[in-house]
């Protein structure tokens, strides 16, 4: 099947898949698809499929921002894993389904670095040091908001697992 054909497929029966990791592509493509669909009909509901193991925490925010700003109402159905910055796409949708076999990762928004050159390394630490923490606000803002869970008791979630991170099944994520 051809990519052209499946995003015919997509656009008709108003489904985006959002497998693998997030990138900007991945973004940039799936911004696409749901513009065209919100283009066709801004009265009908919009699926995403989510099977992600996360990625960059950058453009889940930017899509996040993409989907509240659309028309439609968008739902999303987790198929097996929902990690890190994936949770965010997650968060943006309305309604929210996952299957009984479907895994979440939660831990603070991290971010990557860069240093270019050792000169001004105190200055771009403490630059790093500003912006991880501006994400980490925002991504638990967005969460609590989404999935009814206190920013203290979200915090705790991302801190309490092995390694800083909480991974959860399906049914422990509703017990949450």
């Amino acid at each position: 099947m051809t990519k052209e054909l499946t995003q015919e497929l997509c656009i008709a029966k108003r489904i985006c898949p959002l497998t693998g990791r997030i990138e900007n592509g991945m973004i940039n493509d799936a911004e696409k698809l749901l513009f065209q669909m919100c283009l066709n009909d801004e009265k009908r509901p919009i699926r995403v499929i989510i099977d992600s193991g996360g990625g960059n925490v950058q453009p889940a925010l930017g899509f996040y921002d993409f989907i509240k700003g659309l028309p439609c109402e968008f739902e999303a159905t987790v198929v097996g894993d929902c990690h890190s910055a994936a949770l965010l796409i997650l968060a943006a949708c309305i309604k929210r389904k996952a299957t009984v076999h479907s895994r979440f990762l939660f831990h603070a928004m991290r971010t990557e670095v860069s240093i270019f050159s050792t000169k001004d390394i105190r200055k771009q630490l403490d630059e790093l040091e500003r912006k991880q923490t501006i994400l980490f606000q925002q991504g638990l803002a967005i969460q609590s908001k989404a999935f009814g869970i206190s920013e203290s008791n979200l915090q705790e979630l991302m801190v309490t697992g092995n390694d800083f991170d909480m991974r959860l099944t399906a049914q422990e994520a509703l017990e949450k």
